[in-house]
């Protein structure tokens, strides 16, 4: 029985440690992306790298700005549904009651989220790559890879 209850509490407060981890994560990404974009003046963020790392038409660059403003349509309410369901999971975490099982379900749920986020992430660099040209394709491609903090194939 105390086997029992020892696992259950490692389950809770594993989950509780991804979850903030997850969260100080969402929030640095979003404090850093506020701070880059008060600091520079003049063009900049990532739509204006591709640009000049691609060598971008300007009709790319509009096709860009549209897939990239589409993403952001896609992917806000996901966002949102992850940030209220890690909110859940801590909430639940503290309840007299708390429910390991319940807990697990809320779990399920953020990793059916990140599941939608990396097809939705999928997706985008898939309507990018049908912009580009086969040279611009090569670069997207190592570009992607970098940003994404995996190695270049």
């Amino acid at each position: 029985m105390l086997d029992l209850v020892q696992r259950r509490k490692f389950v809770q407060i594993s989950v509780i440690i991804l979850v903030l981890l997850n969260i100080g994560l969402m929030a640095s990404i979003f404090l850093n992306n506020q701070l880059s974009r008060q600091q520079a003046p003049g063009p900049q963020g990532l739509e204006f790298f591709l640009e000049k790392e691609l060598s971008l038409t300007p009709k790319q660059v509009e096709q860009m700005h549209a897939i990239r403003n589409q993403h952001f349509q896609s992917t806000r309410p996901l966002v949102q549904a992850l940030k209220d369901s890690s909110e859940l999971l801590i909430q639940q975490a503290f309840l007299e009651d708390g429910d390991s099982t319940r807990a697990a379900v809320i779990a399920q749920h953020i990793g059916n989220i990140h599941n939608r986020l990396d097809l939705e992430l999928y997706e985008h660099f898939v309507q990018l790559s049908l912009m580009c040209t086969p040279d611009q394709k090569i670069r997207l491609r190592e570009l992607a890879h970098e940003l994404t903090g995996g190695k270049a194939p």
